[in-house]
């Protein structure tokens, strides 16, 4: 029996985690019933988390900010913005808050500081939320 290569079980975690908030938000094909057909845009912020350091924001807290502006928060996830950083003490780290929201929210979304996730260079993916 061959093992599997690190790189390879990396990217079938990732297609799972992927699988389960699809599944978790009701996509076509999870057995759940659909939302309304409402158009969604992803948009993504900073957790603000700092190596060696701080957390930074959650994304529960986030979605809190969110909704109370009358976003229309569909669903969310934990990521990695997916740029390299310095290892060192005190730096910023990957990690971002992603959210699906309605489309007509975008820019109340923008005015909280959040951007489509479409214009993150990079290649932005989701990762397990960690506390």
């Amino acid at each position: 029996m061959k093992s599997l290569r690190p790189a390879a079980g990396v990217r079938l975690m990732a297609a799972a985690v992927v699988a389960m908030l699809a599944a978790a938000c009701g996509a076509p094909g999870s057995g759940a019933a659909p939302a309304a057909a409402t158009p969604a845009v992803k948009v993504y912020r900073s957790r603000g988390a700092l190596q060696c350091g701080t957390r930074g924001t959650a994304p529960e807290a986030m979605r809190q900010q969110l909704e109370q502006a009358g976003v229309r928060v569909l669903g969310q996830a934990c990521g990695s913005d997916g740029r390299m950083r310095p290892a060192m003490c005190g730096a910023g780290t990957d990690e971002i808050n992603l959210f699906d929201i309605a489309d007509g929210d975008l820019a109340r979304a923008v005015d909280l500081g959040f951007a489509p996730l479409a214009r993150l260079p990079g290649e932005p993916r989701v990762v397990p939320c960690r506390p």
